[in-house]
């Protein structure tokens, strides 16, 4: 049953779709006792790479972690509930390697939106949240 998780993987990316995920996780999360970890991926193009080369370690790890502050105050914003216990990870790489390790390694369900900021919108499911209900050997939840 689901109460076996005490860890909730919520991929986020600032979109709807991972706000819904997140409050979803969030009423779950306060009827088994489970923690919400949101996770954003920071996965910067070849160009944004080739930019930071000449950056010191602090300035990109400051840089990751800028990444994910709207992707977290929106998925914050909307749980609701006070009882809940979230935790904020960033991480850098592909996401759906990143999430399906995350999850694999923490033993954790994983709720991730329908679809997130990708730029074809007319997709019935996200190529993210696609590669990880096909790649993951953990309990995955879409939520529309």
């Amino acid at each position: 049953m689901i109460s076996h998780y005490k860890l909730i993987i919520v991929p986020v990316d600032g979109s709807e779709g991972s706000a819904r995920a997140a409050a979803f996780a969030a009423d779950l999360a306060s009827a088994t006792d489970s923690t919400v970890q949101l996770l954003h991926v920071f996965a910067p193009s070849g160009n944004e790479i080739v930019g930071m080369a000449q950056l010191s370690k602090e300035r990109i790890q400051e840089i990751s972690e800028q990444s994910g502050v709207a992707s977290f105050a929106k998925a914050r914003e909307a749980i609701t509930q006070k009882d809940v216990k979230v935790e904020q990870v960033t991480v850098w790489g592909e996401p759906r390697e990143e999430i399906v390790a995350a999850a694999e390694a923490a033993d954790a369900l994983i709720v991730i939106g329908r679809r997130g900021l990708g730029k074809v919108k007319e997709l019935l499911l996200g190529s993210v949240s696609d590669a990880v209900l096909r790649t993951a050997k953990r309990p995955v939840v879409v939520v529309s």
